[in-house]
């Protein structure tokens, strides 16, 4: 159910692994939608919005503004999930990746033992299972990471953050 038939040609080194996996899977998304006039050599470097430190901005609304101001046909749309919704969140992603949009989740660290979240783009689906693409060598060399969607589920429930799914407009 691949949202993404083609993804490795579309797929980006996050250039600032601390701070840019938001503006590296936007640079993605509109790199599979095909979306013209986009400067993708200053990409992530623009919309980086933490890239000089400071109090975190890096979210996927505030990235997302960004992004439309520049380029005013763009727009990405952020869904949040309350807790307890997991299960609506895991439906929601399913629904969109039927429709072949690709989407950005976010999945708290916690239940892998570390701090914050991770955002990734999915990939790929099977009936119980999300492929999400972890990160990508700067030699190109993808890295993949299988998770069983009852598992993201239970990590929305049960770990604080994460709580979020971005996707492009078209």
């Amino acid at each position: 159910m691949s949202a993404f038939p083609d993804w490795q040609k579309h797929a980006v080194n996050q250039r600032r692994p601390a701070t840019g996996c938001i503006p590296t899977a936007y640079e993605m998304m509109l790199r599979a939608a095909n979306v013209a006039g986009i400067d993708f050599a200053g990409f992530q470097d623009e919309f980086d919005l933490d890239k000089n430190g400071g109090s975190p901005k890096n979210h996927f609304v505030s990235v997302g503004k960004a992004v439309q101001a520049k380029y005013p046909g763009v727009e990405f749309v952020c869904e949040p999930f309350a807790k307890g919704k997991g299960q609506e969140k895991v439906a929601r992603i399913d629904e969109l990746l039927g429709q072949k949009k690709p989407v950005l989740v976010s999945i708290a660290n916690a239940a892998f033992g570390g701090p914050g979240w991770h955002i990734m783009p999915i990939v790929d689906a099977t009936a119980d299972e999300f492929v999400l693409l972890e990160y990508v060598e700067p030699s190109g060399k993808t890295h993949t990471k299988p998770i069983k969607k009852a598992d993201v589920a239970k990590i929305h429930d049960n770990h604080a953050g994460g709580d979020e799914i971005a996707y492009l407009k078209i």
